[in-house]
């Protein structure tokens, strides 16, 4: 299949109910459309980015954690959710939007991003298993990507509270 190349944009207000419809979708429920909301309303979303064509086609939120290790704490970045409409998956759409995040980030100067999803897929963007990170997320899905080379290799990551409910 050819490569759709979307538009990709902050989320604005208006694209909330799109979005939510667009999570429920792509994910078969409403748990990803509930943390994003909860996420929303609570102050904790870093970024959130929507790829359109004449409508919300893609969707990948970020959110700020930390990490603390020996008494410090780093800042750091959780990607949750990432989702494509299931009829446009598989033409590039996740990629332009994943691009197009950990890029913003990488230029605003932060160090590193967790994310917990399938391992193949995040390894095409330098995601690794996140050895050495405490977490209740911990296991094979839990990946994270360095952006500069002084991030942290080790610590406890603290999530928002939003993802409690998920853990």
């Amino acid at each position: 299949m050819n490569a759709f190349v979307p538009t990709v944009r902050p989320e604005r207000a208006e694209d909330a109910s799109a979005v939510r419809a667009l999570l429920e979708a792509a994910f078969g429920g409403t748990v990803e459309a509930d943390l994003v909301e909860r996420l929303r309303a609570d102050g904790d979303l870093l970024l959130a980015l929507v790829a359109e064509q004449t409508h919300v086609v893609g969707y990948v939120a970020f959110s700020r954690l930390v990490v603390e290790d020996g008494g410090h704490v780093h800042p750091a970045i959780a990607l949750a959710p990432l989702a494509v409409a299931p009829a446009l998956q598989r033409l590039g759409i996740g990629t332009a939007l994943m691009r197009t995040g950990l890029g913003m980030f990488t230029n605003a100067g932060e160090v590193l991003v967790f994310v917990l999803g399938h391992p193949a897929y995040y390894a095409r963007f330098g995601f690794s298993p996140a050895d050495g990170f405490a977490s209740p997320y911990a296991g094979p899905h839990f990946m994270a990507r360095r952006l500069a080379p002084h991030a942290p290799t080790a610590g406890t990551v603290r999530y928002p509270r939003a993802f409690a409910d998920l853990a």
